[in-house]
């Protein structure tokens, strides 16, 4: 009479399914780890907040990788808040890649965009408070696939003084 063993059935399926979760997990996090080495500083679908002082102009630098096609629209709300000790201040902003290359935002709608490709906050700014400025970065067309530095500009003016921006077209 021969002997059966119908439990080493069941163990060789379960050392197989603990092989197969095993290998399905250490591929995911290879995945997961080489996707977070390829992004960007940017703070993609987070917020940048940038604080100015009167007279003072700030930049947010940001590294992005060259993983992102041209024309991608990058997800990251950028706002300006005005010093306590602001009173009324004109903003203008600007974001310029490292090879030269204008930056555009989906900026919001307190914003226009001049012809010089500036920004324009289309009132002053209360000191204390804060304005969204763009929901997100486009990307130029004109950008070819290698890491970049994104700078976006922001100047502030006391609204006080002599109007050194002088008049700016709407483009």
């Amino acid at each position: 009479m021969k002997k059966t063993y119908p439990y080493i059935f069941v163990i060789v399926i379960l050392v197989a399914l603990l092989g197969l979760v095993l290998y399905l997990g250490f591929s995911g996090y290879l995945f997961s780890v080489s996707l977070n080495a390829l992004s960007t500083d940017l703070p993609i679908g987070k917020v940048s907040e940038v604080t100015l002082s009167p007279n003072e102009t700030s930049v947010l630098t940001f590294t992005i990788d060259g993983d992102y096609l041209p024309g991608e629209k990058l997800d990251s709300v950028v706002q300006i808040r005005a010093g306590d000790d602001c009173d009324n201040v004109r903003v203008r902003v600007k974001g310029v890649f490292s090879q030269g290359l204008e930056a555009d935002f989906e900026a919001s709608n307190n914003f226009v965009k001049a012809t010089d490709g500036y920004f324009y906050l289309t009132e002053p700014l209360a000191g204390g408070n804060k304005v969204t400025f763009s929901k997100s970065v486009i990307l130029p067309s004109a950008l070819a696939n290698d890491n970049y530095i994104l700078s976006i500009i922001v100047e502030n003016i006391d609204a006080m003084k002599e109007n050194i921006w002088g008049d700016y077209e709407i483009a």
